[in-house]
């Protein structure tokens, strides 16, 4: 293995304090006033950290290692790719954030390789202790909260999240670091020590059972059936050729590829009720099951799909994107303006964004990964590495089984240990190989990766203002201060920052708050918020309005208020504003064809007033009133409609 930093450089270099400086603060820090007062701040603390360990080894002149092996490279390929996607994304901004988490899990991947080449020992021993700590820290602060909700149902549930956002995601992380912890057994002779992963991990698999993690829990019975496996197959020892290494990847690859684009779209087909839309609401078909919504959110992935076949619609656009697929079905979203942020399935985000090459090299990185580090493992004699090859190698494949139901790789956290576990298995694919199995880059490539790390930390911190920005934006919006409203939206919106978090343009808010203070340029915020989120319904119907009331186009206004319903079928205004529109226009018959389209009867009024109280917890009894409202809006279109039509 090639030397280049040596053990007592490592021990006393800053490099080690910032990692464990910069890990601790992921972990534990947050910031109130954001929607997600963790995801950002880690993000720029991950980013802080990687640009000093790169400002370290440059200035030290130290080299970094890559792997010379397949999975490397069609990793790097893979960044690239996203990389480069943001050139045909719709909305620059989200896809150059998407693709930073993307280039962050490779640098993380490629730090950690070298560390562990060079100092394995002192890098394994690091990684336990702040596993451990981290993971104490998680479970603290999930058992408390356990302590501190009414009862076991689902909603109560998601009411824990550790310091991770979600329940989910620490389900996922309290079984990714405790069964990581589980490696460490060999290494430590104490017996009382023992205890302490055991423990650990003891407690982490009744808090993922508590939360009801399904996903997770998969994941789990996933490693631990893998794990079985490599124990079996290591005791019969094992010697794979190079040609069966390649060929079993290679048929891993065809498999998983055939899986993902064209079983899956035909296991989550299905057909459109031939029913009126009010047996949607009736029995809101989707809103009583989380899988049945993944379906409906996957068959409108495909679509994208098919529009965007071989490089995608561009990283992290799939939020912009799916709405085109239409929202019928998707009883949130199309009833009550919930927006969806991924669907819930990490290869099919990956394939809708960078299309069917993206998908390709994003499972050709793990089948080779999995394959080639997985028969390095079988063929160990040392039993210390096999156990720690063995739980690196089942925790992956657990962890690839949840992206099939979720989306971690968004998270920060999780990216910090994946890249980890990824440069664990990396190290095993070259550590029989000598000398040829590792290259260090030189100067001009560390200058490159610290110029990445410090450009991620502007993006981290314009991104961070921007959305500490809208949450006081939108305070002021429920208080109808609209021109609070307007400054809150100006100092938010920059190039790394266009859309909040739920997925509304803020060009938008700012039109309807030039529109509130009847400015005239209300029309160019709304053709910017369309700019950015061609598919978002709300500035679709605000767009067609102005469009026709200040730019006087008629047909424009009539292709975005008509685009508003194609997209959301039970979204009431582009309706009402269609209609209106008709009769300005002297066309009473086709307003009264939009407005026959409407379906707002007693049934679904009382419906959605019932439904409030989940939707909308903390403003349930304003909301139930604009309901009531919109009802009447409809009473008076129809009456209006029949006056013009009368003889």
């Amino acid at each position: 293995m090639i030397q280049l930093w040596d053990k007592k450089t490592v021990r006393k270099s800053a490099i080690e304090i910032t990692i464990g400086i910069a890990l601790v603060i992921c972990c534990i820090i947050g910031y109130p006033h954001l929607h997600d007062k963790f995801l950002i701040v880690r993000y720029v603390a991950v980013s802080a950290g990687l640009a000093v360990l790169f400002l370290c080894s440059l200035i030290a002149k130290k080299h970094w290692l890559i792997p010379n092996t397949p999975a490397f490279y069609l990793f790097l390929l893979f960044t690239v790719l996203c990389g480069c996607s943001i050139l045909w994304a719709t909305n620059f901004a989200e896809a150059i954030y998407a693709a930073s988490l993307v280039v962050m899990g490779f640098l993380i991947t490629l730090g950690a390789y070298t560390l562990l080449s060079n100092s394995p020992d002192i890098f394994k021993k690091t990684l336990w202790i702040v596993a451990a700590f981290i993971l104490i820290v998680y479970l603290l602060v999930a058992i408390f909260q356990l302590f501190h909700i009414e009862d076991f149902s689902f909603r109560q549930l998601y009411r824990i999240d550790g310091i991770n956002g979600h329940k989910n995601l620490l389900s996922v992380m309290l079984f990714l670091l405790s069964s990581f912890l589980l490696s460490s057994l060999p290494e430590i002779k104490s017996k009382l020590l023992k205890a302490i992963p055991l423990v650990l991990f003891a407690l982490s698999v009744t808090v993922i059972i508590l939360l009801k993690s399904r996903a997770v829990i998969l994941s789990m019975i996933t490693a631990i059936a893998v794990f079985l496996i490599l124990y079996f197959i290591h005791s019969k020892r094992p010697v794979c050729s190079r040609k069966a290494k390649i060929a079993t990847t290679l048929v891993a690859i065809a498999l998983a590829f055939v899986f993902l684009t064209v079983l899956l779209r035909l296991f989550v087909k299905r057909p459109v009720p031939k029913t009126a839309e009010k047996s949607e609401i009736e029995y809101r078909i989707t809103s009583t099951s989380s899988l049945a919504e993944r379906f409906l959110l996957w068959d409108k992935t495909y679509q994208i799909v098919d529009k965007h076949p071989f490089l995608g619609c561009g990283i992290g656009n799939w939020q912009i994107h799916y709405p085109d697929a239409g929202l019928k079905g998707l009883y949130r979203a199309d009833i009550w303006s919930v927006n969806f942020a991924k669907p819930h399935n990490e290869y099919l985000g990956i394939l809708a964004e960078t299309g069917y090459l993206g998908l390709f090299l994003y499972v050709a990185f793990l089948c080779f990964l999995i394959v080639f580090s997985g028969s390095v493992i079988l063929e160990t004699t040392d039993k210390k590495a096999f156990l720690f090859g063995a739980v690196t190698l089942s925790v992956l494949c657990g962890c690839c089984v949840n992206s099939l139901f979720d989306f971690p790789n968004s998270r920060i956290e999780h990216i910090v240990w994946m890249g980890i576990l990824y440069a664990i298995l990396l190290h095993f694919t070259t550590s029989r190989k000598g000398t040829c199995a590792s290259k260090a880059i030189g100067w001009g490539w560390n200058f490159l990766l610290f110029s990445i790390a410090a450009s991620m930390i502007l993006i981290g911190a314009l991104r961070f203002r921007g959305e500490h920005e809208t949450i006081f934006m939108q305070r002021a919006q429920r208080s109808n201060d609209w021109n609070l409203v307007r400054q809150h939206c100006d100092k938010a919106i920059s190039p790394f920052y266009t859309i909040d978090p739920v997925g509304m343009p803020l060009h938008w808010y700012q039109g309807k708050a030039l529109k509130a203070m009847d400015n005239p340029l209300s029309i160019n915020s709304f053709r910017n918020a369309y700019r950015h989120a061609p598919f978002c319904k709300e500035n679709l119907n605000d767009l067609g309005l102005n469009e026709y009331y200040q730019a006087h186009d008629f047909a424009a206004a009539e292709r975005h208020l008509s685009d508003a319903i194609r997209i959301s079928p039970n979204y009431l205004y582009p309706y009402l504003n269609l209609a209106y529109i008709h009769l300005s226009e002297n066309e009473p018959q086709k307003a009264k064809e939009v407005a026959d389209r409407i379906y707002f009867d007693e049934q679904k009024r009382d419906v959605m007033k019932a439904d409030a109280v989940f939707f909308e917890p903390y403003n349930t009894e304003t909301v139930r009133q604009k309901i009531d409202a919109d009802y009447e809006a409809v009473l008076k279109l129809n009456a209006t409609i029949d006056s013009f039509l009368k003889p």
